[in-house]
């Protein structure tokens, strides 16, 4: 289970120390295999162990072709897929188009998900943080789903 936000930079080669604490988890229950793709909603990064990667996958892989916001989701979801493995020191390398499509720098905060990670620029994770602060109160009141929740 991933929680928790985490402060990171990004090395000149491009490459992510993953928080010590996740390392182990990466390692032994999914062999520092994973997979590095963009969220099509918002411009973040998506970080899936290769087994919750194979599930998502299937999901979207299911979408009808003749849908073109579903064709949209496998452009982007499944055309920016890129396998990712934990070198010794713990770090993954975040390939240019990537970094790219979220505006990454140096500056990047990584945040658990539960079954995976969302990587975010630094910049654009505080404009979304005020941003959720602000329509929060209005999305709950009109979400269905949401009704109920207690926290």
């Amino acid at each position: 289970m991933f929680r928790g936000i985490s402060n990171l930079n990004l090395d000149a080669k491009g490459r992510l120390a993953i928080p010590t604490k996740y390392r182990d988890e990466i390692t032994s229950d999914f062999e520092g295999q994973m997979i590095l793709t963009v969220d099509y909603g918002v411009r973040c990064l998506v970080l899936y162990p290769m087994s919750k990667w194979v599930e998502t996958e299937q999901n979207i892989l299911s979408l009808p072709n003749l849908s073109e916001a579903a064709r949209e989701i496998k452009r982007l979801v499944i055309g920016h897929a890129s396998d990712v493995e934990m070198d010794g020191q713990g770090r993954i390398m975040l390939a240019s188009p990537l970094r790219e499509y979220a505006g990454m720098e140096k500056k990047l905060i990584m945040i658990g998900q539960g079954d995976k990670f969302e990587l975010w620029d630094e910049d654009a994770w505080k404009q979304g943080c005020e941003n959720m602060r602000e329509s929060a109160p209005v999305n709950i009141q009109n979400d269905e789903s949401l009704k109920g929740l207690s926290i």
